[in-house]
């Protein structure tokens, strides 16, 4: 099953035990904002690399060829995160 950006940051964001909100703040976005993309799906690029990084992961955009180029990015610098909420 494919799933939208918007569908992936969603779970992303429930599998991290935080909220959009949470991720817009970390990210220096207000949550009204990013809720807008989210729903106008006008993530660019960097964006979604800021969420990966703030919810702890990486996000990789890029084209894969079967003699092992790729064409696009791969950042892995760090980044602020969201730390993860203990269970109640």
């Amino acid at each position: 099953m494919d799933l939208t950006i918007g569908q992936m940051i969603y779970t992303a964001a429930i599998f991290r035990q935080t909220n959009i909100a949470e991720i817009a703040r970390s990210i220096g976005m207000s949550p009204s904002a990013l809720y807008k993309k989210i729903n106008r799906n006008t993530l660019r690029s960097e964006e979604l690399s800021k969420i990966a990084k703030a919810l702890g992961g990486e996000y990789y955009y890029h084209f894969s060829f079967p003699n092992g180029s790729k064409i696009g990015a791969l950042e892995k610098s760090k980044h602020m995160r969201i730390k993860k909420r203990k269970a109640k």
